[in-house]
């Protein structure tokens, strides 16, 4: 049996130092953050005018070595980018508009105690509009990505036992649906009206594109020189006398929840409808007010009067 001392000298391990524990810290945080060619264009405009960044902060090549690696998905990190950037734009933007609106728009300053920071309304929604960009677009390709592995031939006995997800998974749809899921993160943001206005206006979009889908498809209306074709008389603009008539059912029969500026609009130029009350009628005879008039209006109809 051979002894112990004649075996040659054990290699000695690698010390674990300061800088090979920074490396990959330093990499990361430039991946996620900032890609190479914004380094480099932060580098020739601003850090390379400062002789005490330029001492400190990394070359342009060594940020090219530590982010840019042939073959490496990039996906991710771009998407953790944008979102911080919305992050810190909404952040910065929502900042100046306050001290704006306090300063030259004559907005009362909140005084008393501090609002803790994680119940900042300007924080909630940064991070609400940044983590939907965020899931957004992880969602999106994690869903294509999905489609594209089920339509190939391997997947065949898996879309043969469940014929129903897989023809939901590898729906041409299905990608935006999935990915639409991130719209839960506005429930981040505390501001109840904000989340009621941006529903309203994703669906009135998702609602626009659907019709106009079908509408180059032929399901509406049918193709360009068929029997059944789009009259001439059709139009968006169709939308404009629907949504002023329900403005003005709103006005009349829900004016508590109507917005007082374009009330005020509608009062001040409809003397035909809502008259003010004449120069020389009696000072001793009351007269309606505006508001009073209108929820007469509002109970005639419910009367169904005349």
């Amino acid at each position: 049996m051979a002894s112990t001392s004649d075996e040659g000298p054990k290699p000695p391990r690698d010390r674990i130092s300061a800088k090979s524990t920074a490396d990959p810290i330093l990499r990361n945080a430039l991946r996620y953050t900032i890609s190479a060619k914004e380094y480099e264009t932060l580098h020739k405009y601003i850090i390379s005018r400062s002789k005490v960044l330029k001492r400190s902060a990394p070359t342009v090549s060594k940020v090219e070595k530590l982010v840019e690696k042939p073959g490496r998905d990039d996906y991710n990190a771009s998407a953790v980018r944008a979102s911080l950037r919305v992050f810190l734009a909404t952040g910065a933007g929502l900042k100046a508009w306050g001290a704006i609106s306090e300063r030259f728009l004559g907005r009362d300053r909140v005084r008393g105690k501090r609002i803790p920071l994680w119940k900042s309304p300007n924080l909630r929604l940064s991070l609400s509009l940044s983590t939907i960009l965020l899931l957004h677009r992880i969602l999106f390709r994690f869903f294509t990505r999905l489609r594209a592995h089920l339509l190939t031939p391997e997947a065949r006995p898996f879309r043969q036992r469940n014929k129903r997800t897989s023809k939901t998974l590898t729906s041409s749809l299905a990608p935006a649906v999935g990915a639409s899921l991130a719209g839960f993160m506005l429930a981040v943001y505390p501001s109840d009206q904000l989340r009621v206005t941006i529903s309203i206006y994703a669906l009135s979009r998702a609602a626009e594109f659907a019709y106009n889908h079908a509408e180059d498809e032929g399901w509406i209306w049918g193709k360009e020189g068929s029997r059944w074709e789009r009259p001439w008389w059709w139009g968006s603009w169709l939308l404009y006398p629907l949504t002023c008539g329900q403005l003005l059912h709103a006005f009349v029969f829900d004016r508590d929840c109507f917005p007082t500026t374009y009330g005020n609009f509608i009062l001040k130029n409809s003397p035909e409808y809502i008259q003010h009350r004449p120069r020389d009628y009696p000072s001793t005879l009351s007269w309606p007010s505006t508001n009073e008039i209108v929820d007469n209006l509002a109970e005639m109809a419910r009367l169904n009067y005349p």
